[in-house]
């Protein structure tokens, strides 16, 4: 049997200690016992909870990692956050998650290992969001068959492969790379695949590979139905993703 990868973990976090909590054990008994973890890097923004709760959601990550190394930023910036998380691994891979997900069903080496293909430097989860109606096990940026003008129906563009800030394992070089092309300005998954031509032609040329197949969701959101329980509601304003109460 071939030795294990050890990976780091990259976390965003809010000061939100309930979700935190809920997010960790449900990866921690389905994702993370399968690996053997290096260091934690979390980026913990005082976003719905002021310095008390940054200082437990540090508590609530050390309970689950043996070394945790945060970052405490004094006002809350989730592309900051992305791009400080990604420049930070050195482990050759690392799985990034954010406070706001659990798991269906157990992550194993084995899927992560199975899915090490040529130009992969992405392995994302499966998840309704996603809303993938194809076969192909990597993810690219749908589009419709057309020859001379026939509409031949949907298919997908190969040259345009799809990237993600959502649960996945990022391979060390890709992370670095990208986080050093990041645009403050811009949310950070919309720019790997569309709005910054420099990132874009830097992804171009590697490939994200699916765990889980079409319509089998591997990772569940919890953060919608939390945004609706504390009155949030989030919108993208000039490329950039921004919460606001409902109602203002």
């Amino acid at each position: 049997m071939n030795k294990k990868i050890p990976i780091d973990v990259t976390l965003v976090s809010g000061a939100r200690t309930g979700l935190l909590q809920k997010t960790l054990e449900s990866f921690s008994a389905r994702l993370f016992r399968h690996f053997t973890l290096e260091t934690l890097y979390v980026n913990i923004d005082p976003f719905e909870g002021g310095p008390a709760e940054v200082e437990e959601c540090e508590r609530i990550c050390k309970d689950f990692f043996p070394v945790v190394v945060a970052n405490k930023p004094d006002t809350p910036h989730f592309t900051r956050a992305v791009k400080w998380l990604w420049s930070q691994p050195s482990a050759a891979w690392s799985f990034h998650l954010e406070d706001d997900w659990v798991l269906m069903r157990d992550v194993t080496y084995d899927d992560f290992a199975n899915a090490l293909k040529r130009r992969v430097t992405q392995i994302s989860l499966m998840t309704k969001e996603k809303n993938w109606g194809y076969r192909s096990p990597f993810h690219y940026e749908p589009n419709r068959f057309k020859i001379l003008g026939r509409d031949l129906g949907k298919g997908l563009n190969k040259k345009r492969p799809i990237f993600t800030t959502s649960p996945s394992f990022v391979q060390r070089e890709f992370a670095h790379q990208c986080a050093s092309l990041m645009r403050d300005e811009l949310d950070p998954e919309k720019q790997l695949n569309v709005l910054n031509p420099a990132l874009n032609q830097y992804t171009a040329n590697y490939r994200n590979h699916f765990i889980g197949k079409r319509r089998e969701y591997v990772a569940a959101d919890i953060g919608r139905e939390h945004r609706e329980e504390v009155g949030l509601e989030k919108t993208v304003v000039a490329g950039n993703s921004v919460w606001t109460e409902k109602g203002e």
